[in-house]
């Protein structure tokens, strides 16, 4: 069995690993939270540490909050940087095309008149 035929096999493995490490954590978290059921019916468990991992909880959901408003913010501030480089884009080009004028426009009647050849 040469290298090139480990190659899928390893694909597979790692697919296998990931969910192995998936159902081992949901085993534990199981676990923590039937430990946490029992503390609670027999009453024995210490209502500190009860409460500290309730702060805990409300501290993470505060954070997550804190989160999304602030990518929100940025995201809003990006949009109205956004309209105004558009708004000063547009009367740049607006401001720009005013004063120039084509290539074959007509002379003034200044001009016209020092450029005209007189017969003699």
């Amino acid at each position: 069995m040469g290298p090139d035929a480990l190659v899928p096999l390893a694909g597979i493995g790692m697919i296998v690993a990931i969910v192995a490490l998936k159902q081992m954590a949901n085993t534990v978290r199981y676990y923590l939270d039937w430990r946490m059921r029992m503390l609670d019916r027999q009453g024995g468990g210490d209502r500190s540490v009860l409460g500290a991992i309730q702060e805990l909880r409300a501290e993470i959901a505060s954070l997550k909050q804190h989160e999304t408003e602030a990518v929100l913010s940025f995201d809003s501030t990006l949009q109205t940087l956004d309209a105004r480089v558009k708004h000063l884009e547009r009367q740049a080009l607006t401001a720009g095309a005013a004063p120039r004028s084509s290539v074959g426009a007509a002379a003034t009647s200044e001009e016209a008149a020092r450029l005209f050849v007189h017969p003699d």
